[in-house]
C-alpha cells in the first residue's frame, strides 16, 4: 500500500527521469527485474525497433560506467524484441541506488531513476532497508543491529522468567493484570505496536479471538489459564 501511495503506480515518478515522454506500457519494472523498492512500480519503456543488431553487454557496461552507476549493479537482458536492458544497483548506501532502462538497439537511456528522484517515502524506505541489512553505516550499523538482536533475546528470556515467578500456582495462565495507569499504558502500547507492525497486531487480535471464543467459554480452559 505504501509503495502504491508513494509512486501511484508509476504516474508519481518525476518527468525528469524519462528521456522523451513517459511510456504508455503497463509493465512494471518489478515484473522484469529485482530493483530497489522505490523503483518497483516504474513503468518499463520499449526499445525502438529499427532493424539494428542489439548492443553488446560490453557496451552496456560502458554506458553504466559513463553514467556513474555503482559497480554493484545487475544487468537484466531484454525478454522480447521491444524489451530493454535494465540496470539495477543495490549498493551498500541508499544514495547510490539506481534503476536505468536502456534501448537494446541504440543504447540510448530511456529512463534513469536515482535516489535523488525518490519522493520522501521512497527515500525513507531505501534508507531503512540498507540500515536493516547492516550496510548503510558499515561496522557501526552491524554492531547496533547485533545489540538490538541481543536485546530482543534478553527481553524474551526475561519475560519467560518473570512470568514463571509470577504465574499462579498449579496453573499455566498469566498473572493478574495490574490495575490503574500501568494497565492503560500497556494497552496503549499494544495498540500502537499493532498499528506500526500489522502482523503483530493481527497476532494479538487472533489471540483475543481464541480467548473469547474458546478459553472463556470452556471451564477446563478457564481454570487452566487462570481465567
Amino acid at each position: 500500500m505504501a509503495q502504491n501511495i508513494a509512486t501511484n503506480s508509476g504516474t508519481g515518478y518525476p518527468p525528469s527521469i524519462w528521456v522523451g515522454s513517459a511510456p504508455t506500457t503497463t509493465v512494471k519494472t518489478k515484473d522484469i527485474a529485482d530493483v530497489p523498492w522505490a523503483a518497483q512500480n516504474l513503468l518499463v519503456p520499449t526499445s525502438t525497433i529499427q532493424g539494428y543488431i542489439p548492443v553488446s553487454i560490453d557496451e552496456i557496461v560502458q554506458i553504466a560506467q559513463q553514467n556513474n552507476v555503482h559497480p554493484t549493479y545487475e544487468v537484466i537482458y531484454p525478454r522480447s524484441k521491444e524489451g530493454v536492458f535494465t540496470l539495477s544497483a543495490f549498493p551498500p548506501k541508499a544514495k547510490d541506488e539506481a534503476t536505468i532502462h536502456i534501448d537494446q538497439y541504440t543504447g540510448a537511456i530511456l529512463a534513469d531513476y536515482r535516489y535523488e528522484h525518490y519522493e520522501f517515502v521512497g527515500k525513507v524506505m531505501a534508507w531503512g532497508i540498507t540500515i536493516h541489512k547492516g550496510l548503510e553505516y558499515g561496522l557501526v550499523n552491524q554492531i547496533a543491529l547485533l545489540m538490538l538482536s541481543l536485546g530482543i533475546i534478553a527481553v524474551v528470556i526475561s519475560g519467560v522468567v518473570l512470568w514463571w515467578k509470577r504465574k499462579p500456582k498449579a496453573h499455566i495462565g498469566a498473572p493478574k493484570l495490574p490495575e490503574g495507569k500501568t494497565a492503560k499504558g500497556f494497552f496503549a502500547l499494544m495498540v500502537v505496536m499493532g498499528i506500526i507492525f500489522p502482523l503483530f497486531g493481527l497476532s494479538i487480535v487472533f489471540a483475543l479471538i481464541i480467548e473469547w471464543l474458546i478459553i472463556k467459554r470452556v471451564d477446563k480452559f478457564k481454570k487452566f489459564f487462570n481465567h
